[in-house]
C-alpha cells in the first residue's frame, strides 16, 4: 500500500468511478448475471464423499434409534445395512417384545439423537458414534460403515440400549 498514514488495515477506501451513460429512462442499468461455463459448480468442503458418508451415517443412526424405540419396523434398516445386521436387530427387537408383559401401561417417550460423531479410519471405512435417548434413557450407539459395490452400508452395530 502506498502512502500509508497509520490508518487501520480493516478500512479500505475505493475511488469513485462515474457510471457510463445508460440507454433509456432508467438511471441504473441492470447488472448482467455472471456467466459460468456449463458443468461447473461451486464445491464446498462438505460436498463429495464426506457429505455422502455423513448423510448415510446420520440416516442409519436415526433408523436404529427408531427401531430400538419400537417406532419403526426393523426391516426398514435394510436400506442402509447388510442383511446380517438387519437379522440381528430384528431378532433383538422381537425377543424383547415377547419378554414378560408389563402390568401397567408405559409412557412412550420419542427417541432422540443427542450427538453424532464420524471418523474415517480408512478410505472405504467410516465409524459413527452417537449418544441417543431411547425410552427416556441415554445410551451409546456405534456403527461401522463400509463402502462396497458403490454404496455405504452398515456392517456392524453396537449399542448399550436393551
Amino acid at each position: 500500500m502506498r502512502g500509508r498514514t497509520g490508518k487501520s488495515a480493516a478500512v479500505r477506501f475505493v475511488r469513485y468511478r462515474p457510471v457510463p451513460a445508460t440507454r433509456g429512462a432508467l438511471a441504473l442499468e441492470p447488472a448482467a448475471a455472471p456467466v459460468r461455463p456449463p458443468g461447473l459448480r461451486l464445491v464446498r468442503p462438505e460436498d463429495g464423499v464426506e457429505a455422502e458418508v455423513r448423510s448415510v451415517a446420520d440416516a442409519a443412526v436415526r433408523l436404529v434409534v427408531d427401531i430400538l424405540a419400537g417406532t419403526r419396523p426393523a426391516h426398514q434398516l435394510s436400506l442402509v445395512a447388510v442383511p446380517t445386521v438387519c437379522r440381528e436387530l430384528l431378532h433383538h427387537t422381537t425377543a424383547r417384545k415377547h419378554s414378560a408383559p408389563t402390568l401397567r401401561p408405559t409412557r412412550i417417550v420419542p427417541p432422540k439423537v443427542l450427538s453424532n460423531r464420524l471418523q474415517r479410519p480408512a478410505p472405504t471405512v467410516a465409524e459413527s458414534v452417537a449418544v441417543v435417548v431411547v425410552a427416556g434413557r441415554v445410551h451409546a450407539l456405534a456403527l461401522r460403515l463400509e463402502h462396497t459395490r458403490g454404496r455405504w452400508r452398515c456392517t456392524a452395530l453396537e449399542t448399550t440400549a436393551p
